[in-house]
């Protein structure tokens, strides 16, 4: 029982490892959009995080989590930030890159 769940695990690891260095890197590069200072790469969140921070601006403030990078950015290009309060989304790999976050940052409000 325990070979079955270290081969699970290794497996969906080895598969988060590859969507968050194949895909992630093209993602980034193919939206046009500025990736910000404070995101070394999409294998991290980004900080400050506005949860943590006291929601002092500019921070970067979580919205949703996704399986795959296509899937997180599909939904920032079909649903537009408020740029009244934010100025780009960043998509990088959440729970320890089990899935992919998005999150927005913030610059009003």
């Amino acid at each position: 029982m325990k070979l079955r769940l270290r081969k699970a695990v290794a497996v969906l690891a080895a598969a988060g490892t590859v969507c968050a260095l194949g895909i992630g890197t093209a993602t980034a590069a193919g939206t046009g959009r500025a990736v910000p200072g404070s995101v070394a790469s999409t294998r991290q969140s980004p900080t400050p995080d506005c949860a943590d921070n006291g929601n002092v601006n500019p921070c970067y403030e979580y919205q949703t989590w996704f399986w795959t990078f296509a899937a997180c950015n599909d939904y920032t290009n079909n649903h537009p930030l408020d740029p009244a309060k934010y100025d780009r989304h960043v998509c990088a790999v959440f729970t320890d890159g089990a899935t992919v976050g998005l999150w927005y940052h913030k610059v009003n409000g």
